[in-house]
């Protein structure tokens, strides 16, 4: 077999394997972008009351300026540093899942508030490259959870008797090595979405949600 077939079927079993993982990040995504749009919402129609009143004078409440190479270097580089950072008990995965779903859930109404209708906007700025960004977020944190569970067991399997024995580092290595493989083939994969999600945002999620909201 070559390298991409070895890699994709690598990669769905790895996503099957760890599907309720997946889920489950996606779930707490969804959960804490939702509760920061609500929570956000009530502050954000306050502050920006008098801002609304000059909305017509604001042509669009979602603007990129950056070029497809600074949103991948933002996105997929500083997720892989996340992801090797993960190797400290996971930590930078989880906090990655978090922050992202904060984050981006405080946007909008932000954006509401300043711009009528900028909410929804917002969403429909969100959908062509958020398909492939926010999957690749949560991959990349899937990736480092993997990899701080490759680490973990692999040094417990040496410190630690294993039915009776302690494992060397080659023999450990050989029998937790299937959990470091799938992580580095789903730490590729995010990475890859990461890329086609760059150029979308870049020069199509603007002009589409400005087509989309004016008609």
């Amino acid at each position: 077999m070559n390298f991409i077939t070895t890699f994709k079927d690598v990669l769905i079993e790895a996503l099957k394997e760890h599907k309720k993982m997946i889920i489950i990040l996606y779930a707490v995504f969804i959960i804490l972008f939702i509760g920061s749009w609500l929570f956000v919402s009530d502050s954000a129609s306050s502050t920006f009351q008098n801002i609304q009143n000059m909305s017509a004078a604001t042509p669009s409440p979602v603007v990129s300026d950056l070029s497809p190479l600074d949103l991948f270097i933002h996105n997929g580089v500083g997720g892989f540093i996340y992801y090797l950072g993960s190797i400290f008990f996971a930590i930078p995965a989880i906090v990655q899942v978090i922050y992202n779903g904060l984050n981006l859930g405080a946007v909008g109404p932000v954006l509401e508030a300043v711009h009528a209708g900028g909410g929804l906007q917002y969403i429909i700025y969100l959908i062509p490259h958020g398909i492939f960004e926010i999957t690749g977020t949560i991959l990349q944190s899937a990736a480092g959870i993997l990899l701080f569970k490759f680490i973990w067991v692999f040094l417990k399997n040496i410190a630690i008797k294993d039915n009776g024995k302690r494992l060397s580092v080659r023999q450990s290595f050989e029998k937790n090595k299937k959990v470091l493989i799938q992580s580095v083939a789903i730490i590729i994969f995010a990475t890859i979405l990461m890329a086609i999600a760059a150029p979308i945002e870049a020069y199509f999620s603007v002009p589409f949600s400005d087509w989309i909201f004016g008609l």
